[in-house]
């Protein structure tokens, strides 16, 4: 999967980035208190990527369904809304909820996509239903799994996806990545049979 990761900068000058903001502390404006944090992980060596900026790039497949999806990391499926707006939804819910959502624990994730297509209308189908990857026991946090969120290539059948990324958002389209993991034969086929039941 391709991912829009913020890789420009080395973390040699993302530390020194991030002293030069640590020393204005008091003139800082909230987007230079993002920006900081974002030098900050980057200079512990750790992968930040535009997870929104990701799903608009990677597009739609052939039937007008996003490629990827991006949702609450303790659901375990995701609805995906378009609105004539460009605004898209991913969320837990199979009805659409028309107001947006600031919180970062939010259960709905609304992007602003421009220009997004509407999906190939299927028999009056008007949400899209992808399952959202479990997180390998060895991976998952200990606590506060509603504090993370899952992206991955979205199968908007019953199929069951491959390989996510298990991040936390810290800023608005900020999200470090805390793991990233390719689902074995066994996950999937013990999932893929739950979905049916």
């Amino acid at each position: 999967m391709k991912i829009a990761a913020l890789t420009q900068i080395d973390r040699t000058q993302a530390r020194e980035l991030w002293r030069k903001y640590q020393k204005h502390r008091a003139y800082q404006s909230p987007a230079d208190a993002e920006i900081a944090a974002i030098y900050k992980r980057i200079a512990n060596g750790h992968t930040v990527i535009r997870a929104l900026e990701s799903i608009r790039l990677a597009g739609f497949n052939g039937e007008g369904l996003p490629r990827l999806a991006v949702a609450r990391a303790d659901t375990q499926v995701c609805y995906w809304h378009h609105r004539e707006n460009g605004q898209c939804q991913f969320t837990d819910s199979r009805w659409m909820n028309h107001r947006s959502h600031i919180s970062l624990k939010s259960r709905t994730i609304t992007l602003d996509w421009p220009g997004a297509m509407a999906p190939v209308q299927q028999k009056g189908r008007w949400s899209y239903e992808a399952a959202v990857p479990l997180v390998p026991v060895h991976m998952r946090p200990k606590r506060g799994l509603a504090n993370y969120h899952i992206l991955w290539e979205a199968e908007w059948t019953r199929r069951y996806p491959t390989d996510p990324y298990l991040l936390r958002r810290f800023g608005g389209d900020a999200w470090l990545v805390v793991a990233a993991w390719d689902l074995t034969d066994v996950e999937r086929a013990v999932m893929s049979s739950q979905m049916r039941s």
